[in-house]
């Protein structure tokens, strides 16, 4: 069986390994404020700065997962004029769960914000959409998994300009660590480790540069266990707020040190993604959903199957794990993930099963 789901996906083979060196070596039972927890959460985010080639000045936390960090977001980030861009169902559901969030802001510092959902189309780069200059805030994601579209880098930098006195908020789940970002070029990004980082589910990943940090302090919300300023706290002692998932921290520390940097990762993810695209392109029995490949993700590709019933059937028979579609796409396409973990050999025989499809 080979599994292209997008998320939770493949997860690297060694995995394996390290789980039993987490058991044996004890690190399971030691409690979160303990010296060889607050060792291994410090290697870890150094690590990780090194991978994904993070500016020194930003900060790393580490939540149960990038849906957590929504809700952070909103009670300790939002302030002023914000503005959710989206064009598919998770981008959407970040901004309805924004704007519906009683805890929004819950300090008697600042009004409350005012929040502006503004959709654009799959084949629209998100700078051609009407974007506020005056904005305080602006959130997307990156990397839509429901529809299979990505903001290239230069979109990123063109939003800055557009709102330039904006923190960029970058849900970036299905691309961080497989897409070669400008860090800085935003100020909070945050992920989960069963997509690109070719982990189990369970651990959120976070970056704050310190421009957002400066607004967090400003709002001073510390109503929840997850307010940002209480994360903060926590970690500059290389602790955490909550009981954190250790293995899944001990695994992502052995995992980061056997992974070349995102360079090298991306380089790779690139080359694979056009031989993918190519070869459904000039498909007789498949379209791509997204036809503009500024707008086409590296990481997640929709395909639009000529005959779903056929193509479920296939896929079944031959033992190919393959997404579904999600949301208003559910009816009429498939998602294959490109995720690093996934071997060059599995699309191999993808590419051979597809030459006998029928």
């Amino acid at each position: 069986m080979i599994n292209f789901y997008p998320g939770p996906s493949k997860v690297y083979d060694r995995l394996k390994d390290f789980s039993k060196e987490a058991f044996e070596s004890g690190i399971l039972e030691q409690n979160h404020r303990s010296q060889p927890f607050m060792d291994l959460l410090q290697e870890t985010i150094s690590l990780l700065k090194k991978h994904l080639n993070i500016p020194e000045n930003y900060k790393v936390y580490f939540t149960s997962s990038a849906t957590e960090c929504w809700e952070i977001c909103a009670q300790s980030l939002i302030r002023g004029k914000v503005q959710f861009l989206y064009n598919g169902a998770f981008g959407k559901k970040w901004f309805k769960y924004t704007v519906t969030n009683p805890q929004i802001n819950a300090t008697t510092n600042y009004e409350l914000p005012t929040i502006r959902g503004t959709r654009f189309f799959i084949n629209q780069k998100v700078e051609e959409v009407e974007i506020d200059p005056e904005n305080d805030v602006v959130c997307w994601v990156s990397s839509e998994t429901s529809n299979g579209t990505h903001t290239s880098f230069e979109s990123i930098k063109k939003l800055k300009e557009q709102s330039p006195k904006a923190l960029l908020v970058v849900d970036a789940t299905s691309s961080l660590g497989g897409e070669n970002y400008d860090i800085a070029d935003a100020d909070v990004w945050f992920s989960s480790s069963q997509k690109c980082f070719g982990m189990p589910s369970g651990l959120g990943i976070m970056i704050v540069s310190p421009l957002a940090l400066e607004r967090v302090i400003e709002i001073n919300e510390r109503n929840h266990y997850n307010s940002l300023i209480f994360i903060e706290e926590n970690f500059k002692k290389f602790q955490t707020h909550y009981t954190p998932n250790i293995l899944g921290i001990y695994l992502f520390k052995r995992l980061l040190e056997t992974l070349p940097n995102i360079n090298y990762v991306s380089e790779k993810l690139y080359i694979r993604s056009d031989r993918i695209i190519d070869f459904f392109e000039n498909s007789e029995y498949f379209d791509l959903l997204v036809e503009n490949p500024d707008t086409r993700s590296k990481t997640v590709v929709a395909i639009l199957p000529r005959d779903m019933e056929i193509s479920i059937k296939f896929f079944k028979e031959n033992e190919v794990i393959i997404g579904k579609g999600y949301g208003e796409w559910k009816n009429n396409t498939l998602r294959i993930a490109n995720f690093p973990a996934i071997p060059d050999e599995d699309f191999e025989e993808l590419f051979r099963l597809l030459e006998n499809y029928v």
